[in-house]
């Protein structure tokens, strides 16, 4: 499928070309039906969802959670031994993964958020707004941001919403994820729907490539075409962080950064005075 994208994209120059095909293996790593991996398995009888080997995310209320100062606690840890790593957990050591996905494990059973799909959907979209840097993940696919024997920034961008309902609830999110490499940037935007209190439905709506700003290559996918669809589990959610399993049983912990732009999609609503839609 994505040599079929690649090929649909002739007469661009090389260096787009090469751009493209990265964006296309972070749309198979984001994407679970363009992953060729086996999915991670869920086992709902011992109440955990199950991330490769090592990663254990127990399934707990908000009345297990213990005190935010042991949350806090464990946040810490998890991203001081992530930063510790290499980039974005780009070639670590058996021994790095084991330490790094266990204080994630820890980290995702203090979940301080109920509902976490709903709640990343519900105004005012503390959850949601702003933009997401990529701080751990065990995939080996293109969404790490690696490109040979570099490794770009990967980020995630709330654009709005789609499909609000009188309450100002959306059905729909809408937003972008893009690996930078210097001035080359992709970026694959996506509408995500609450399927359950931690499930997101995700669709891949279109490819991008932009050199100094500069758009030039956009792909729309085609609406309901094969390898365009997956799944996300919300497994830990705060207003400065995030971490969800795709269906394809890779990992993804994001950090809040500042907005892609300068301003995030909020604060621009709320500066221009109109209803985020």
């Amino acid at each position: 499928k994505m040599r079929n994208l690649f090929v649909s994209l002739g007469g661009s120059n090389g260096l787009v070309m090469v751009v493209v095909l990265i964006a296309c293996n972070q749309a198979a790593a984001f994407c679970p039906t363009l992953y060729s991996g086996a999915p991670a398995s869920l086992d709902s009888n011992a109440g955990a969802l199950r991330l490769k080997k090592s990663v254990v995310f127990t399934k707990m209320t908000i009345s297990d959670a213990t005190s935010d100062t042991q949350r806090i606690q464990a946040k810490e840890d998890f991203l001081a031994a992530a930063k510790a790593g290499p980039k974005n957990g780009v070639g670590c050591t058996p021994e790095q993964r084991e330490e790094i996905e266990g204080k994630l494990a820890i980290l995702a059973e203090l979940n301080p958020t109920k509902e976490p799909a709903y709640a990343l959907l519900r105004p005012p979209f503390t959850y949601f707004d702003g933009t997401f840097a990529l701080v751990y993940t065990n995939t080996t696919g293109g969404s790490s941001g690696k490109l040979g024997p570099l490794v770009g920034d990967v980020t995630q961008t709330f654009e709005g919403m789609r499909d609000l309902d009188a309450m100002g609830f959306a059905r729909r999110g809408v937003f972008t994820n893009a690996a930078a490499f210097g001035p080359l940037r992709t970026a694959l935007r996506a509408r995500c729907e609450a399927k359950s209190e931690r499930r997101l439905t995700i669709v891949f709506e279109e490819l991008s490539v932009s050199l100094f700003g500069i758009e030039l290559q956009r792909k729309p996918f085609q609406a309901g075409g094969p390898g365009t669809q997956g799944s996300w589990d919300l497994c830990y959610l705060d207003s400065d962080m995030r971490v969800l399993r795709t269906n394809a049983g890779n990992v993804i912990a994001m950090q809040r950064v500042e907005a892609y732009g300068g301003e995030s999609y909020m604060d621009r609503q709320r500066r221009l005075g109109s209803r985020p839609e």
